[in-house]
């Protein structure tokens, strides 16, 4: 049986505002009504008929990217580059491991309360609102570590509280032979372009199972949500600092 996707035009982002656009488009291989929120800051796709998965990719250029923040060496002499490959990697990590303090890099910008999704000094930092939502569903082996922002004073605090996110889950379900415009890195890595089209991403039904947020290596600079996840996030009004896109589900041969 097929499962039609109502009109569109008809199903608008909660979140209001140009980059939260709504998409619907059936899932030919499954027969899968899927539905796009396209927002800032990365990718979530979903379908809507079974347990939804969704994939989220930051526009920050990569886990490995530095965005206005600086952290002093980890005492467990891990670089912050060596810190972002290991979470974009879905490798599970103690809180020594990630810093406990992050400064702004400028000293002529004062640093605003901070997104509810950032890329910072080589982690993900969310918000303690975030956070809140994140502990509500199966994290499996991630973990969300305090971690505080300062002013490039080292003294004066950012407003607000926040967490680094260890995203410590893999499900190997992308499928690059269903994936046009993947890109093969010299080192044996997946990366896909900055700007996906709808169905540019394909993931076996394994996605549909498991926790609720993992990344899929060797694929980086992307991770996935599963829809409830995606769906509470909205519902808590982050949909801007989060992405959305329908990946399809492909069945095996």
């Amino acid at each position: 049986m097929v499962h039609r996707c109502p009109d569109p035009g008809l199903d608008r982002g909660l979140d209001g505002g140009p980059l939260a656009i709504q998409i619907a488009y059936r899932l030919r291989q499954t027969g899968f009504c899927a539905h796009v929120n396209r927002i800032a800051g990365g990718y979530c796709c979903n379908d809507t008929i079974k347990k939804r998965t969704g994939l989220g990719q930051s526009h920050l250029h990569g886990f490995n990217t530095h965005q206005g923040f600086t952290a002093d060496p980890l005492p467990t002499g891990m670089g912050i580059s060596q810190l972002a490959e290991l979470n974009q990697a879905g490798e599970p990590m103690s809180a020594e491991h990630f810093p406990k303090e992050i400064f702004a890099q400028y000293p002529d910008k004062k640093e605003k309360k901070q997104a509810d999704l950032i890329l910072a000094a080589g982690g993900v930092v969310v918000s303690a609102a975030c956070a809140d939502v994140l502990r509500q569903f199966d994290l499996g082996h991630s973990s969300l570590y305090p971690i505080r922002l300062f002013q490039h004073d080292r003294k004066t605090p950012v407003e607000g509280e926040y967490f680094c996110l260890n995203i410590g889950e893999r499900k190997d379900t992308f499928l690059p032979e269903h994936a046009p415009r993947v890109k093969v890195l010299g080192n044996g890595r997946l990366k896909m372009p900055p700007s996906l089209n709808d169905d540019d991403v394909a993931v076996s039904p394994a996605a549909l199972e498991g926790p609720d947020l993992w990344v899929s290596p060797p694929l980086i600079r992307i991770f996935f949500l599963s829809d409830r996840l995606t769906q509470a996030l909205r519902a808590a009004k982050m949909g801007r600092v989060f992405g959305f896109r329908t990946c399809r589900i492909v069945e095996a041969d």
